[in-house]
Parts: C-alpha cells; sequence; structure tokens
C-alpha cells in the first residue's frame, strides 16, 4: 500500500475544506460564520411584516429556558378574587317551653282561681324581661338591677300596705342557709299602687330582698302579678318552672333547682294572644251641654296632676277615673260627697273617684272644721291643685262639677254630680273593659294594670 506523508494529507484537507480550519493559519480555531453575501440567500420578508427591529436582549424574567422541551408558559396574573356565597347559617336552635314537676301540694299557697290561673300561665317560658319603669330601692340590697344569668331567682310581689316587704322577708327567713348562696337572687317588686308611698317606704327598708316598683305595671302584668301577693321560681336557664307557692314551698324549690345542671336549650318567651284587627271600641255619646267647663268630651283629658294628696295617691291605671272638682265652701259639693262615696264602693274594682280642690291645706282643713267634715269622709282621694293646674285646663268656672275619663285618657262625660247615674257609669265602664281586654300573653285573665291602646 502506498503511503502518503501527513505534510501531503495536511495539505489536501486545507484545500478541500477552508471553513473547518483558520484561514490563513494552520491551528485548529473555529471561524466567525460569514455573512450572507447577497440578499437574495435571506428570503424576503412579507410587505405587511414592518422592519425587524433591531434584536435585544430579553428581560430575565421573561428568558424561557432553551434546553426545555416543552416550555412553561409565562406566569399570568392571578385571576380576580371572586366572592364565595357565604356558609350555610347553621339552623337555629328552636326554642320550646320546659316542663315542669308539679310541686308538692304542700307548696301550694292558698290562691284565688283567676290568680293562680294567671300566675301559673307563664310555667316553662322565659321569665319576662324587666322594663324600663320598674324603679329599684331599698338600703340594704343593689339599688340597680341585680345580674340574674345563671342564677335561680325567685320574684314576689308586694302590696301596699304599710308592712308590704313582709312577704319577701318570710321566704328570705325560710330560705335560712340558702339565702347565702351566691347563685341565688331574692326580688320584691311592689304592684302600681300608691307609688309615690310605696318607694318612699321602700327605700327605708332593711329587707335583704332586692326592692323594685313597678311604675306602670307592665312587668307585673307580664308576670301574672294582680292584687293579691304572688310569687315565681326561675331556675338557672332563665324558664318559670314554680308559681304561686308558700314560704316554705318557695325555699323548697329554690333549694331543687340550685342542686340541678342549667340546660343547654334557653326556654322560649311566652306568646302574646293579640287581639283581632276589629272597629274601635264604641264608648258612649253623651251630647246634653254643659256648662261652666270647657267641653273636652272625645278629646284627650289633661294630665292628672294636683300639687298636694290628702289621702294616699289613687290607683288609676286601668280604670276609669272620675274627677270631682269641688272645694268645702260650697253647699252643692258638700251635698254630693255621700253619692261620690257610693260611687266609689259601687265601682271600686273598675273606678277611681278623685275630689280635686283649689284650696290649701290650711283653707281646705278650716273648711272642714267649718262645716263639720273630716277627712275620713271621704271614701276616694282627695287632692289639692293650689296652683289651679288641671282645673284651668278643664276650664272650671262652677262647682261642683264632674269629668269621667276613660283609661285611654279620653274625656267621655262632663256634668253636674247630681246627674251622674249608675247608668251612664255602667256604659262608661262596659265600654273601658274592652279596652282592657287588648294584647294580652296568651293564657291570661282580662284582668291587668296597663292602659290599653284598643
Amino acid at each position: 500500500m502506498r503511503t502518503v506523508s501527513s505534510a501531503a494529507l495536511t495539505l489536501v484537507l486545507s484545500c478541500l475544506m477552508p471553513s473547518a480550519f483558520g484561514q490563513y493559519r494552520g491551528g485548529f480555531e473555529p471561524v466567525k460564520p460569514a455573512t450572507p453575501a447577497a440578499p437574495a440567500a435571506t428570503p424576503a420578508a412579507p410587505a405587511a411584516t414592518p422592519a425587524a427591529e433591531p434584536e435585544t436582549e430579553p428581560a430575565p424574567e421573561e428568558v424561557a429556558d432553551p434546553q426545555a422541551t416543552d416550555p412553561k408558559p409565562m406566569p399570568k396574573a392571578p385571576p380576580a378574587a371572586r366572592s364565595e356565597p357565604p356558609a350555610p347559617a347553621k339552623p337555629k336552635e328552636e326554642l320550646t317551653r320546659f316542663d315542669c314537676t308539679a310541686p308538692e301540694k304542700s307548696w301550694l299557697a292558698r290562691l284565688d282561681p283567676a290568680d293562680r290561673a294567671a300566675i301559673e300561665a307563664g310555667l316553662g317560658y322565659a321569665m319576662p324581661a324587666i322594663t324600663a319603669k320598674v324603679e329599684w330601692v331599698g338600703e340594704v340590697a343593689t339599688k340597680s338591677q341585680p345580674s340574674l344569668k345563671g342564677k335561680v331567682v325567685i320574684i314576689q310581689s308586694l302590696d301596699s300596705n304599710s308592712n308590704g316587704t313582709g312577704s319577701v322577708d318570710k321566704i328570705i327567713t325560710a330560705l335560712k342557709a340558702t339565702e347565702s348562696d351566691a347563685g341565688l337572687v331574692v326580688i320584691g317588686v311592689q304592684i302600681p299602687v300608691k307609688v309615690d308611698a310605696s318607694i318612699t317606704r321602700l327605700a327605708k327598708s332593711k329587707s335583704k330582698a332586692n326592692l323594685c316598683v313597678d311604675r306602670d305595671g307592665s312587668w307585673c302584668d307580664a308576670l301574672g302579678a294582680y292584687k293579691k301577693p304572688v310569687n315565681l321560681v326561675i331556675d338557672r336557664s332563665g324558664a318559670i318552672r314554680y308559681a304561686g307557692l308558700t314560704e316554705k314551698g318557695v325555699a323548697a324549690a329554690a333549694k331543687l333547682l340550685l342542686e340541678e345542671t342549667p340546660r343547654d336549650a334557653a326556654p322560649a318567651q311566652r306568646p302574646i294572644e293579640s287581639a283581632a284587627p276589629a272597629a274601635p271600641v264604641a264608648f258612649p255619646m253623651f251630647t246634653e251641654p254643659v256648662s261652666s267647663v270647657s267641653d273636652l268630651r272625645g278629646k284627650p283629658s289633661p294630665e292628672l296632676v294636683v300639687d298636694r294628696w290628702i289621702t294616699d295617691e289613687p290607683a288609676t291605671t286601668g280604670k276609669v277615673i272620675i274627677v270631682d272638682f269641688f272645694f268645702t265652701g260650697c253647699p252643692p259639693c258638700r251635698a254630693a260627697i255621700p253619692h261620690m262615696n257610693e260611687i266609689a264602693s259601687h265601682y271600686k274594682d273598675s273606678v277611681s273617684v278623685v275630689g280635686v280642690s283649689f284650696e290649701t291645706k290650711s283653707t281646705f282643713d278650716s273648711g272642714l272644721k267649718k262645716h263639720r267634715l273630716k277627712e275620713r269622709d271621704f271614701d276616694y282621694a282627695i287632692g289639692l291643685d293650689t296652683s289651679r293646674r288641671i282645673i284651668n285646663a278643664f276650664g272650671v268656672q262652677g262647682y261642683p262639677s264632674i269629668a269621667i275619663i276613660s283609661s285611654d285618657g279620653i274625656v267621655r262625660w262632663q256634668g253636674h254630680p247630681g246627674s251622674l247615674t249608675n247608668a251612664v257609669i255602667d256604659s262608661i265602664v262596659a265600654a273601658n273593659a274592652q279596652l282592657a281586654a287588648g294584647s294580652r300573653p296568651k293564657g291570661s285573665t282580662t284582668r291587668g294594670w296597663v292602659k290599653s291602646t284598643g
């Protein structure tokens, strides 16, 4: 075989493959690609394509990986936040009337059937909320509403007697050691009778109970407390569990409830039974002319205010009010006193008779003495309107003069006491009773303290 020298082979290759080696050099050095000699070497760009911009290096965040066979797409802006529909609310726990264990017979107090029906109508339901007209008084216990949450509560209604706290004090005595339990609250609530006098009396009371006065009777109505003192025992969950008990019965019931584990559920509020919409109550109309007084029949009555009460302040809430404008020096006024006494006695449950005189206390006392009268000769309330506020509001010019006001505050009748017959009073009292039968808690009687709006 013919041997070719390495020098000859190198010469041949350099002629045949000049681009594989450096030009004018014998070393192995790559060369830069030559610029195309003619435009024809590059395909012509379409006419609509704009001239190519000078090539620039992309921004770092836009550089794609040249080794990736499936490059990741450029990051996109996050989608706009969408408002998700609210999660479905948890079903509200249905409130129910609690079951109540019947008390032992020995625990029950003697009550009129109507009083027991009224107080027991709330059994198993939540204790009615304390209203804004309840005023807290007393020297020993708190003078503000006590905290009742999670506690056993005893509520005792109080009458208007001088020893009105006696009923609640007997309960505290019966409680003995239980009385000091931090989980127990005892409340004595004064019914809306002789309110101002009751506040004065209770403010000086040494009773250990939390004392209050229900000025308008709205809380007493909700509790079912009327004239007869009654009581309620409420458990830690706020449900009325016992009602109408003796002092010992209250103490025994409270002890049971203090040992009882509170329920998780809350008691339902007592349903309100509203009267169906109906025509307004039709009061009788009296058209006989009146004299020596402004005719206010069918109009709102001026407020019944006096400068001083000779007797106790009358209980007028929910009642028909008969106002007798008089003075001791008036013969026909004195002659009408027996007639007004008869009315006050006969209609004591539905009518409040109030005598109003413009005299001062000294003039009034002198007049009684002069005409051989005494304060006890009046079987109804007497007030002195020395500033003549209500007298002038009624425009009274002649005496005696009578005005009858229904419990919704409307003047229904005016005239002379001699013209005031039982037939007149009966017709007004009957219509007023329809007002009192307005919205009341279900199961309650038609009795109550709050004026109905009809």
